[in-house]
């Protein structure tokens, strides 16, 4: 009777880590910070409708985008417009040490141990020359992870266009575990997010996407303990 007590009670304790491991929990926000991202998130929609100057809409997508990062589990460290001899990176986003851990037990994918953001807030989708500049940022850091945050996404969709550039740097390396991975989070992830999405589905589908060439998330559902 006792190893059956004491096996209930094991049991208890593997689920409840399991629950707080999961990556809904690990991101799950308080009410003061969901308020401040609806906040950041309103401003950013407003002043794409408005005639602001380009600075100001950039100033407002970095701000939205530095503090999605942050509220992502408190699991990042970020520095902000770090200058190399070549080029300046928007955000450089790395696991703090509560991440590695995470990293170190697979609950986190290894390609955010260090990653690339990349913030153009401009009045039309991203074009091909742009993304081109950031693969080549990306081939000059070997970081094997870039996001780019903008408002209207990327040109082009399948193989077309600046999205159809993604998927061709993608392809450049044969091994797997060797690819440049970029992604395109834009307005309509940001308000996935507000309807409780967290920032890691949003990526892990983008990356299922990119590596199976086809829109993964239609084929994800909730597992019966998050509905």
């Amino acid at each position: 009777m006792g190893c059956i007590n004491e096996g209930l009670n094991l049991y208890k304790v593997l689920q409840t880590a399991s629950d707080k491991l999961r990556l809904s929990e690990i991101c799950k926000t308080t009410d003061k910070q969901k308020t401040e991202y609806c906040k950041h998130l309103d401003e950013f929609i407003n002043i794409n409708s408005s005639n602001s100057t380009d600075k100001a809409k950039g100033d407002i997508l970095e701000s939205l985008s530095k503090y999605l990062l942050n509220i992502s589990g408190g699991i990042f460290d970020i520095d902000k417009n770090l200058r190399t001899s070549t080029n300046e990176i928007d955000l450089l986003v790395k696991l703090n040490s509560k991440g590695l851990l995470l990293s170190s037990i697979n609950i986190i994918d290894k390609r955010f141990s260090c990653f690339i953001s990349e913030c153009k807030n401009y009045k039309t989708a991203i074009g091909v020359t742009h993304i081109g500049k950031f693969c080549s940022l990306l081939l000059s850091t070997q970081v094997k992870l870039g996001i780019v945050f903008s408002y209207h996404g990327v040109t082009g969709n399948g193989w077309n266009y600046a999205a159809g550039l993604i998927k061709k740097f993608y392809l450049s390396k044969e091994n797997i575990g060797e690819r440049f991975c970029i992604i395109d989070f834009n307005v309509s992830d940001f308000i996935r997010i507000k309807h409780g999405d967290n920032f890691f589905q949003i990526i892990n589908e983008k990356l299922m996407s990119l590596q199976f060439d086809t829109d993964y998330s239609k084929y994800l559902s909730k597992h019966p303990a998050e509905s």
